[in-house]
């Protein structure tokens, strides 16, 4: 078995990518912890957030660095606030909407492996910029990207 090894990370141009209304720091990936989890600095505008959805293979959890994000986890909504965690276990239906303008958080998947979705489905941002938010809902192939290649990751759109 291989040990595995001490990690240090931290915000840089190598590890910073966007997405429409977003941008995420991959602190530590899949496969420098040979796929024990992840971990992700994300800043995140309102109107970039996900539709409901659920996992299948990982749990996630948020700690909330600025802002305010309202949680639907199953039939519960709980507001955290800036200084607060939220745990949502996999197989339970979840959406957020954000409160403030923006919001930045500490994302925890564990395991790891949507991680890469996340890198794969991003740009390069060295800069650390956003990527525009689109005028309008995506076009249809788009979304039929997001829902079959989500799928293949255990995540399920509803």
């Amino acid at each position: 078995m291989k040990l595995l090894k001490g990690l240090k990370s931290a915000p840089s141009p190598e590890n910073t990518r966007a997405i429409p209304g977003g941008v995420f720091n991959f602190l530590s990936m899949g496969h420098e912890t040979e796929g024990r989890h992840a971990l992700m600095r994300v800043v995140v505008s309102r109107g970039a957030e996900p539709p409901a959805h659920t996992h299948s293979r990982e749990d996630e959890s948020y700690y909330i660095l600025k802002g305010s994000i309202r949680y639907t986890i199953g039939e519960e909504v709980i507001t955290v606030h800036e200084g607060e965690y939220v745990y949502l276990p996999k197989d339970i239906p979840h959406k957020f909407q954000l409160l403030t303008e923006q919001a930045e958080v500490l994302m925890w998947i564990s395991p790891a492996g949507l991680d890469q979705w996340f890198w794969d489905n991003s740009a390069p941002a060295p800069d650390g910029n956003q990527l525009p938010m689109p005028q309008g809902p995506p076009p249809p192939h788009v979304i039929d990207h997001f829902v079959k290649s989500l799928r293949e990751y255990g995540v399920e759109m509803i």
